[in-house]
């Protein structure tokens, strides 16, 4: 059980530093007072003379996962193009890529070490975002997680200004939907998102996810060998990644993909190399069958590093990516071959014949038709290893430009910002 006194802290800070005084003021434990509701006759909304934009972004905890990098990567464009960015969440390990981009962060506890919701303190933490939004006059609030969302949506209302939410997956039921349904503009990042949430009648923008391609790039093929000679993989193994949150049925998809390359060794097809990033929930349990996997083995062709900041650098390792949604953006950014196995299903190999198919449906994350199988994950590792070089160097170029062409986060940031626009105008 977390401690209530960590529960009732909030740290707002900014990530630059400067010799220059501040003229605003740093806030460590809120104090009684700042926990108190903000008095109803006090607007949050400065006179248009005031612009940039400013957008108060909420997300429950600043962990490393698609939804928080997707947050991450708009925060930033949002910046580039003018905006006025705070953010709030609970410490995690991408807090200090926020604190690089130099906007204002609030750390507010919305979910307990076990990733359960703080019920307890919801009425403070609530009273902190309304606080957060008038110290920073804030035009627009914008959520993508519950349970934080539910609370950023209150403050939202009750400080009279626009609440947006991001609808990342299809996995909320009809009740949170309705809890987050009142003045809400809601933005889903698929068509089978949009059509989940037509069906309970609720009409959203569709809005992909967005990768800036610039910072998802390949390596050069000299400084990849020297990364894998790095981490002891053999010259002329074949490794396979597996990246995602070990969480629910991706800790499943991840389990089986453990039991796919050890079958695939002990059948002869060596030298494969397993590589697994990512952290959650169940990630004590993938790492026990990984090391079970590897004694019967009788070496260590497992590598299991957990959550890795520099994904780019996992990329470049691999010879293949297993993976779905933003994992799949960003390994065909890095000209990686993808192998979609998501949470609803799998599409595997990913060639230009299945782009249209793997956006309707989010890389498999959001709907397939096909469950994900060992057989059908050992089949499309197998079709990869066979690729000449020839037919592995189209395949990739044709994905990259599948993503820069559709999911360049500049395009989505310049949307979004549109939709804040049209929003908050009418308030002014």
């Amino acid at each position: 059980m977390q401690k209530s006194k960590r529960a009732l802290t909030v740290k707002k800070k900014t990530g630059r530093r400067s010799s220059m005084k501040r003229t605003r003021k740093r806030t460590g434990m809120a104090s009684p007072t700042a926990l108190h509701p903000v008095p109803a006759d006090i607007s949050p909304v400065p006179s248009p003379t005031l612009w940039p934009l400013r957008i108060l972004m909420v997300i429950d905890q600043f962990n490393i996962g698609g939804t928080e990098t997707y947050t991450l990567s708009l925060t930033r464009e949002l910046i580039r193009q003018g905006a006025f960015v705070a953010v709030a969440g609970k410490r995690g390990k991408l807090l200090d890529s926020f604190v690089g981009l130099g906007c204002a962060y609030y750390e507010i506890d919305f979910v307990q070490d076990n990733f359960e919701p703080d019920v307890a303190n919801q009425i403070q933490h609530l009273n902190v975002l309304k606080m957060v939004i008038h110290a920073e006059r804030i035009h627009v609030v914008h959520a993508h997680q519950t349970p934080s969302g539910e609370l950023a949506r209150k403050a939202a209302e009750h400080m009279n200004i626009p609440f947006v939410f991001t609808v990342h997956g299809c996995y909320y039921d009809g009740p949170v939907m309705k809890k987050l349904q009142s003045g809400t503009t809601f933005i889903s990042v698929s068509p089978v998102v949009e059509r989940m949430l037509r069906l309970h009648g609720i009409e959203s923008q569709l809005i992909p996810n967005g990768v800036d391609v610039a910072e998802y790039n390949a390596y050069n093929p000299m400084y990849q060998q020297y990364l894998r000679s790095k981490l002891g993989i053999p010259k002329h193994a074949f490794v396979v990644l597996y990246a995602g949150r070990l969480s629910w049925e991706k800790a499943d998809i991840c389990e089986e993909s453990i039991r796919t390359v050890a079958a695939m060794r002990r059948s002869g097809k060596s030298p494969l190399i397993l590589m697994i990033v990512g952290g959650g929930r169940d990630q004590e349990k993938v790492a026990e069958l990984a090391e079970r996997e590897r004694r019967l083995a009788g070496e260590p062709f497992i590598i299991f590093p957990g959550e890795v900041m520099n994904m780019r650098a996992c990329y470049a390792i691999s010879d293949c990516v297993i993976g779905t949604g933003r994992i799949g953006l960003e390994a065909m950014a890095c000209l990686r071959p993808l192998i979609s196995a998501g949470s609803r299903g799998f599409l595997g190999v990913i060639d230009a014949s299945k782009y249209d198919q793997a956006w309707d449906c989010w890389f498999g994350d959001h709907h397939s038709e096909q469950p994900v199988s060992r057989q059908l994950l050992m089949a499309h590792i197998q079709q990869i290893r066979q690729m000449g070089s020839e037919e592995i160097s189209e395949l990739v170029q044709s994905g990259r430009s599948f993503v820069t062409e559709r999911f360049h986060v500049s395009q989505a940031a310049s949307r979004m910002l549109d939709i804040y626009r049209q929003l908050v105008l009418p308030v002014m």
